[in-house]
């Protein structure tokens, strides 16, 4: 037996490998000596630092040893900024602060804080270096937690300095900042950056310093002008005063932009003036491949929100000069949850031609509702390859429509509450009508009653995120991956804790 995995080719494992979750991946450093590779490489290719201490120090030294060269290995790096606690004295040196302290009330704060700065010092300068040597790195992500306390030395540092030694070599940039460091980024060159994605929360900062914070971030955004491809701004609550309508009036044209993300609170105070996102999507019209326009929770405004605003995805696509040539991608959040479907339907139909990658979210559909869209397609539905979709539930009729209509499909996720057998007959409610057992045994004879209709489907992956608890999710994977030769690979969408290096 050994024999024979010893003589299986490397490219084989690489293959099983794809296979395996990361996390589990990172971890198989014994199964041969193929598998030791590719464990390695799963564990160094994305790096996280989320603390500094003894672990940390170890992970630094393996990255920066040239005679290892786990460093070249790193692709990617994340930096989550750790909050640096005082160490806790002993009681010898306790009785000394105290005395210190009789005399100096302020000696032990001083004390405490040159302590902390030192250690600043030291955490920067260790993870700096180390980064600073990673000579494949290419894509680099900083992340702020706005309900959390942060040290403003670690993101100035991360930021800025940090930035400008790794410069040549980014293709990807992901920050998501407390606001006012943007304002580092004027000065800062990435002569080879072509994505970058923004996450915006301002707090409670006045209009008029996000207004100056922006004109600073503008500076470094339209310096990217000959190699960027893909822009992607997001803004959360809490954002009080805050307005992107100033920032895309400053942002230039983009000759090479294909991809484009906005996320906004669905209540689209983010956002007072849709015109002038508008106007920036118009100037890219003949080079966006992909759109995506999404929502999250909805933030607290300062004066009372214009009933009009909440329909600002719908304004915005009604407002377009369409058709865009060449957009192929599009990603829509479906807000307000019950508002009229037909500026979305309409917009999906003038682009149907092209169009092989679609996404609605938040709203979850009825059967019916996804019938609508892939009519209003038509003939072009058979060339979408990935398709994701929130639905109401997921029956026979749903996944019949799907296979008979879009037969070329690679790729499908799907968001549901309950499996339920017939949903599709007009005049059914649409929820269950049996015990969960029942109903998803009732589910599996529908289907395998039309086996013959999966059988020429050649969809290779499918990425389930299931609502309800009943029935387990793995019987409906197993059962799937029975009733559809095609599949290679089965994706539980649940979100997942984060896991870090």
């Amino acid at each position: 037996m050994d024999e024979v995995l010893e003589r299986t080719p490397h490219d084989v494992w690489l293959n099983i490998s794809r296979f395996i979750p990361r996390n589990v991946l990172r971890t198989l450093y014994g199964v041969n000596r193929n598998f030791l590779e590719i464990a390695v490489n799963a564990r160094y290719e994305v790096v996280t630092f989320f603390k500094f201490d003894k672990d940390t120090e170890s992970l630094c030294r393996n990255l920066s040893d040239p005679n290892l060269g786990r460093g070249a290995l790193t692709r990617h790096v994340k930096i989550k900024p750790w909050v640096v606690q005082p160490p806790s004295h002993k009681r010898g040196r306790s009785l000394w602060n105290f005395i210190c302290g009789v005399f100096d009330p302020h000696y032990t704060q001083r004390t405490t804080n040159k302590w902390v700065k030192k250690r600043l010092h030291n955490d920067i300068e260790r993870v700096t270096d180390t980064i600073s040597g990673m000579r494949n790195l290419s894509e680099y992500s900083l992340v702020w937690k706005e309900d959390r306390p942060y040290h403003t030395e670690l993101y100035r540092a991360f930021l800025g300095p940090l930035l400008t030694r790794i410069h040549d070599r980014l293709v990807r940039l992901s920050l998501n900042v407390p606001p006012e460091m943007l304002c580092l980024l004027a000065p800062i060159s990435l002569p080879r950056l072509e994505h970058l994605e923004i996450g915006i929360c301002t707090r409670m900062l006045p209009k008029k310093e996000i207004d100056q914070i922006f004109g600073c971030f503008v500076v470094f955004v339209n310096n990217l002008l000959p190699t960027l491809k893909s822009l992607s701004i997001s803004s959360r609550v809490p954002s009080q005063s805050l307005d992107l309508t100033g920032l895309f009036t400053m942002l230039t044209v983009f000759p090479r932009l294909q991809r484009f993300s906005l996320s906004i609170p669905f209540d689209g105070t983010h956002l007072s003036s849709p015109p002038s996102l508008v106007a920036f999507l118009n100037k890219h019209r003949r080079t966006l491949r992909h759109l995506q326009l999404s929502s999250s929770r909805c933030s607290a405004a300062e004066s009372p929100v214009d009933p009009e605003a909440k329909y600002w995805i719908r304004n915005v696509l009604t407002s377009l000069e369409t058709p865009y040539p060449r957009l192929h991608g599009l990603n829509l959040a479906l807000r307000p949850l019950k508002a009229d479907l037909t500026p979305m339907l309409n917009f999906t139909t003038q682009h149907s031609r092209k169009l092989d990658d679609l996404t609605l979210t938040e709203r979850a559909l009825s059967y019916f509702e996804v019938k609508d869209f892939l009519d209003n397609i038509g003939v072009y539905s058979s060339r979408l390859k990935h398709l994701r979709l929130k639905v109401q539930h997921l029956n026979p009729a749903l996944l019949e429509l799907l296979a008979s209509r879009i037969p070329r499909l690679s790729l499908l996720e799907l968001t549901f509450g309950d499996i339920v057998a017939t949903a599709a007959h007009p005049g059914h409610s649409g929820y269950p009508a049996h015990t969960t057992r029942d109903e998803f045994a009732l589910f599996k004879a529908e289907i395998q009653a039309n086996r013959q209709l999966y059988a020429s489907w050649i969809l290779g992956t499918i990425g389930i995120h299931k609502e309800s608890r009943s029935p387990p999710l793995s019987d409906l994977l197993q059962f799937l991956s029975e009733v559809i030769p095609a599949l290679q690979s089965i994706v539980d969408l649940a979100p997942k804790p984060d896991t870090r290096v």
